[in-house]
């Protein structure tokens, strides 16, 4: 539903309209409008206070993009309340400049939001029944989208104000298309023997004790409410499935196609019409004598592409022709050719030679269809009506989903246990995962309503919390001694290879170090940045080597994923040449170079007024 906003989201534009439309629909976040008076503000920007309930939902919201990595939690929401000064300095920024959005726009944008149509079009009583649900007047609303398109707009303005000169664009292709060559050996990674004592398992095991760790885990119960069972009790009778069959019914089948081909004697200017006239009407009565309509195109038509086919136009889109040629072709049968027809580029001789008639299905083979749709549309509002509901009982009961479930007719299921980062069922969803391991979920809160596809809204909680424990030792034990003797294998190989290295840059043959540790030389390489003819991490040593100097390679090394270590001398270092280069590629070079010089410059910017605005925090509570 919020793929039409997320289209045209950029930047702060992004977290606006996220924030100002797919928050409140999505979740059917009716605290998101109740009365904060009483509330103390988390932070006061040049006077606009911002309220911890807007902190902790910029929070939950950052927790899935953390999904599996560690984390300050305290951090974490410290940053999340920075970023929400740091927006509403740009948001009041903007204000100031007095940047404005046209009221045709703003209604052509709020028209096209997927929210607000039924069948493809606007729908005004859904419109207004989509904002009353969420305790908001039109007015309310398009003032809150509004603000949100004048920051995409003063963004956009600095963003786009960027450029790039020549010479960095050269200088960019010139690394861009850097050619290195190199020649290298590989040190093999060579097993471990060596014996590891209980107490060195045992101390590596208190080192590294958060990686053995049994992950986080909850069992929830749910209930879910969705549009396609509410479709299902809605009645709708066959006589209401005939109507909008008849209403629809170019939909159930194709249009009637047609193939044609012309002969254009095109019209300079008013001068030349009658000639032109003249010239068409000649070569209809050729045709009509029997001439071969494709030769007398390829002789004579003023159309160039179509003349080497004969013609031939293929199958033409009625949509595509003009209204006088579209009207000749409509009464034009199978192979029959048209008298002189006059369009914008001159006289034709149109020739039908092919017809696809429409194809309509039947109704009872799209009955089925029809019932679907027709009980989803009629289902919509409900949907929405009931949703405001679960919103409301899992607000005012929110130790319990019995309530909910009593007053929707739902059913109580049950999920888990599953981590933050997988699980199964319901639990796939990283939605439910999210707001599952939330905090106030986590204290036994019910969790606000969760958007899943498929239009259906699921409210959770949590119905038992297992915290991480640790693993005990005779668990882990023979994983710790793999580990122990790979990084001892590993340690060896580096060894083996910094004491080649150091032989070839102290004047030895590289090749003669080489032979000398019983490893292959391979041959010089040439290669550019990503190519994939080498592992990636000696294309990546390669380019941060030292160019060679007067002649002599430099000598360098780079540990492989595999644990293998490369030593490589880097023998030459060609640029790219700018002048040589696709023209594509330096647009696409320019464009790269303006969007980052664009992002630095709105970075500064953003920074220097984050510096300027007055901001009062929250003192902490003693």
């Amino acid at each position: 539903m919020l793929q039409a906003i997320r289209d045209r989201a950029q930047g702060i534009f992004a977290w606006i309209m996220l924030i100002l439309i797919g928050v409140p629909f999505g979740l059917w976040g009716i605290q998101n409008y109740m009365d904060t008076g009483k509330e103390k503000p988390a932070a006061v920007v040049n006077g606009h206070e911002i309220f911890d309930r807007e902190v902790n939902q910029a929070y939950e919201r950052s927790l899935t993009s953390l999904m599996g990595i560690d984390f300050d939690e305290k951090q974490l929401r410290q940053e999340t309340l920075e970023r929400l000064v740091q927006e509403e300095v740009l948001v009041q920024s903007a204000e100031d400049e007095s940047l404005t959005i046209g009221d045709a726009e703003m209604r052509g944008f709020v028209q096209s939001l997927p929210y607000f149509q039924t069948d493809g079009k606007f729908d005004k009583d859904k419109y207004k029944a989509l904002l009353s649900s969420q305790g908001m007047n039109p007015e309310q609303f398009t003032a809150q989208v509004r603000r949100a398109l004048v920051m995409e707009q003063y963004q956009k303005g600095i963003l786009d104000s960027a450029f790039a000169t020549q010479d960095q664009v050269d200088a960019l292709i010139r690394l861009r298309n850097q050619e290195r060559e190199i020649e290298y050996a590989t040190v093999p990674l060579k097993p471990s023997t060596r014996a590891f004592a209980d107490t060195e398992i045992e101390a590596y095991y208190r080192e590294h004790l958060a990686d053995f760790r049994n992950p986080e885990k909850v069992s929830i119960e749910y209930v879910v409410l969705a549009l396609e069972d509410l479709a299902k009790e809605v009645q709708i009778g066959e006589d209401e499935l005939r109507r909008q069959y008849e209403e629809h019914k170019a939909n159930f089948g194709t249009e009637e196609r047609r193939k044609l081909s012309h002969i254009l004697i095109p019209v300079e200017d008013a001068a030349a019409d009658p000639a032109a006239l003249a010239k068409a009407k000649a070569l209809r009565e050729r045709l009509a004598k029997g001439e071969d309509f494709a030769k007398v195109a390829q002789e004579a038509s003023g159309d160039p592409v179509s003349a080497k086919q004969g013609g031939d136009l293929g199958f033409m889109d009625k949509s595509a022709m003009e209204d006088s040629f579209a009207k000749a072709v409509a009464a034009l049968q199978p192979g029959a050719v048209s008298e002189p027809v006059k369009t914008s580029f001159g006289y034709h001789l149109i020739k039908l030679t092919e017809l696809v008639p429409a194809q309509i299905k039947p109704f009872d083979a799209v009955k089925a269809e029809l019932l679907k749709t027709a009980q989803h549309n009629a289902a919509e509002n409900k949907f929405y009506d009931l949703g405001q509901t679960l919103t409301e009982q899992a607000f005012e009961h929110p130790d319990s989903l019995e309530a909910a479930a009593q007053q929707l007719k739902l059913k109580i299921e049950q999920a888990g246990p599953f981590t933050r980062e997988a699980g199964e069922g319901v639990a796939t969803e990283e939605k439910v995962r999210t707001a599952a391991f939330s905090a106030d979920v986590l204290n036994g809160r019910n969790s606000d309503p969760i958007e899943l596809e498929g239009e259906k809204a699921l409210v959770l909680r949590v119905k038992e919390h297992q915290p991480a424990s640790d693993k005990p030792l005779a668990e882990v034990k023979d994983g710790i001694l793999a580990k122990l003797r790979d990084e001892d294998a590993r340690r060896e190989t580096r060894k083996q290879a910094d004491g080649l290295l150091q032989q070839v840059k102290a004047g030895k043959g590289f090749a003669e170090a080489a032979k000398g540790a019983g490893l292959a030389v391979n041959k010089p390489a040439i290669f550019k940045r990503g190519e994939d003819k080498l592992p990636a991490a000696l294309v990546g040593a390669a380019f941060k080597t030292p160019r060679p100097q007067d002649g002599k390679p430099t000598p360098n090394s780079a540990e492989l994923d595999t644990g293998e270590v490369a030593i490589f001398n880097l023998l030459t270092v060609k640029d790219g040449v700018p002048s040589a280069t696709d023209p594509k590629e330096t647009d696409s070079a320019r464009q790269f170079l303006s969007r980052s010089l664009g992002q630095r410059e709105f970075t500064a910017f953003a920074a220097r007024l984050r510096e300027l605005a007055e901001v009062k925090f929250k003192q902490p509570e003693s």
